[in-house]
């Protein structure tokens, strides 16, 4: 089994990091995640099973470029003293959609259906935003690179479905969220379960086709991990099973995501067996 190497945690004697992964709570997740189950998973490569992790809960992936809260750690990681890694990991998009409100209109009231709750421009917005953050932080990856003669690998995931079901997260005394049902009820979208899981497919499905999937373009080394429709949501009785809160899946959904999409798309590059 490796191991996730978060922010200050030196590496083990004799132990060394294949991968980069900068992202958000997909990878953040208390003892949940998508890097522990990989770094955990029967099938992963011993080679391939440590993980340096940089970033925080709550970070929009604007944070890693530029003058970004992050983008110094980036850069380190980046650096010529550490840029020997072998593969990388980005996880993004799903704070930038909560920070933006999720595109909404500013007052939903009285609202039909899904697509009547979305602001065409807002979601124009933050589309550009996260392609634009995505496209400098692949940009910066490649840029330290430039002068090997092997192009390393990238993997991007997306999201699959939640249901904003008004639940947050909690341990012991830290409580954040929710996340969906709070943006939601701030735009008065009506309290319409079938309608809002209706706003997040919409939003979702946008941010897969229209922000993350065009940069896998074959031949570029960039692998856009699509999980859409992988975990059960509303109206499924048992999507709690899946789902730990309104954002987050479950270990067991983790897994279920990891297994069924992730692992094709790590086999041929030997990361996992």
């Amino acid at each position: 089994m490796g191991k996730v190497y978060y922010p200050g945690d030196q590496d083990e004697p004799g132990e060394f990091c294949s991968a980069l992964a900068i992202g958000d709570s997909w990878f953040w997740y208390p003892n949940t995640n998508l890097l522990e189950t990989l770094v955990r998973h029967k099938r992963t490569s011993v080679d391939h099973a440590n993980v340096r992790l940089v970033g925080y809960l709550g970070a929009q992936l604007q944070d890693y470029v530029g003058a970004g809260r992050y983008a110094g750690q980036v850069r380190h990681w980046l650096s010529p003293n550490f840029n020997d890694f072998s593969e990388f990991y980005i996880s993004g998009a799903g704070n930038d959609a909560v920070d933006y409100q999720l595109a909404l209109k500013p007052d939903c009231t009285g609202a039909a259906s899904a697509a009547d709750c979305l602001d065409p421009q807002g979601a124009d917005e933050l589309l550009r935003r996260v392609s634009e953050a995505l496209g400098a932080l692949i940009h910066n990856i490649r840029w330290a690179y430039r002068d090997d003669d092997v192009t390393r690998p990238i993997f991007v995931h997306g999201y699959d479905y939640p249901t904003p079901d008004n639940r947050g997260f909690k341990l012991g005394p830290v409580q954040t969220g929710p996340w969906l049902a709070k943006a939601m009820n701030a735009r008065n979208v009506p309290q319409d379960m079938p309608l809002r899981c209706g706003i997040m497919r919409i939003l979702i499905d946008r941010l897969n086709v229209e922000a993350l999937a065009p940069f896998d373009v074959p031949g570029n080394e960039v692998h856009y991990i699509d999980s859409r429709g992988t975990l059960r949501h509303y109206p499924d009785p048992a999507y709690k099973s899946d789902w730990t809160n309104e954002l987050h899946p479950t270990s067991a959904g983790f897994k279920r995501i990891f297994e069924q999409h992730w692992i094709p798309r790590l086999q041929p590059y030997g990361i996992v067996r």
